[in-house]
């Protein structure tokens, strides 16, 4: 099986293509150009590199989110257009689920507090969370906590000092990764109080070869969808949205002629973290806008 891996959801860009569990090729670029610049050339070059073409692949493996907003959808057009073209499924993965594949070869356990044949009794002080975390600007972040490469809990946004607070009650070790972590370090070490550890930088960031692997266990177990069922996950709304509704504005005909109708009757915070998926009556993607926006 061929499989071609993407992400673009944060600074780096990046596209891998692994045959069967090996990776071929992986280029990566943190250069600060847009992905626009770079995605599709990078692409191009891994082909030609490789000697193998679009035709050859059997699926096509995305970070869907969250993240960046226009990173994410210039990954997913980039995806769609070799899909549409080639007719290849496409396979959704989420962005913390693939920078947690960067360090699954860690292991979840250090130790074991009893060894009996086969069952074992794991203290929570000898388990490993990993924590992706991705900026979401004003001191939040996208993250979720990953034992054992399995997600505990949700997805969320959340902010930066609500979730140390949440790491400090949980206890055991814990390690992080992600665009937040240059950001977010001195906090951590400030506020922490639980064994924990950063990423080494090879790691540190997304991988479009954690995607691809990830994409070649869903594309075996049949988890694909086609480009016209493809969602992304955002988890809140973009930055441009929220601070409309928080003065109050919603979408409107500027030459009705009742200026008063143009305003909510309430307004309420909505730039703070909270979650939010596309497919739940968003108004995002394929779907309509719901008539109270």
């Amino acid at each position: 099986m061929l499989v071609l891996g993407i992400d673009s959801s944060g600074h780096t860009a990046s596209c891998a293509l692994i045959e069967d569990n090996l990776v071929l090729s992986e280029y990566s670029a943190n250069i600060g150009l847009t992905h626009s610049q770079t995605l599709l050339p990078m692409v191009a070059e891994i082909f030609s590199r490789t000697g193998r073409s679009v035709s050859d692949l059997d699926a096509i493996a995305v970070s869907a989110g969250p993240g960046s907003f226009t990173g994410l959808r210039i990954g997913a057009s980039t995806a769609k257009g070799l899909a549409l073209g080639y007719g290849i499924p496409l396979i959704e993965v989420s962005t913390l689920e693939g920078l947690a594949k960067n360090v699954s070869d860690m292991g979840g356990i250090s130790s074991c507090t009893e060894t009996s044949g086969e069952n074992m009794t794991v203290t929570a002080k000898d388990a490993l969370y990993v924590h992706p975390i991705m900026d979401a600007r004003r001191k939040q972040v996208y993250t979720g906590a990953f034992l054992n490469g399995t997600l505990v809990g949700e997805e969320e946004a959340i902010g930066i000092d609500e979730l140390a607070g949440n790491i400090n009650k949980t206890g055991g070790r814990h390690l992080f990764l992600g665009d937040a972590v240059p950001v977010y370090r001195e906090y951590l070490m400030e506020h922490l109080t639980v064994a924990f550890s950063f990423a080494s930088p090879q790691n540190l960031l997304q991988r479009a070869s954690s995607v691809a692997l990830i994409g070649m266990e869903k594309l075996k177990a049949g988890e694909t969808v086609s480009s016209k069922d493809f969602r992304l996950s955002y988890i809140r709304k973009p930055q441009a949205e929220r601070e409309k509704e928080a003065s109050g504005l919603r979408e409107f005909d500027i030459t009705h002629d009742d200026p008063n109708k143009l305003k909510k009757s309430s307004t309420e915070d909505v730039l703070a973290a909270r979650n939010y998926k596309i497919g739940e009556g968003s108004g995002y993607e394929d779907e309509s806008i719901p008539e109270n926006l």
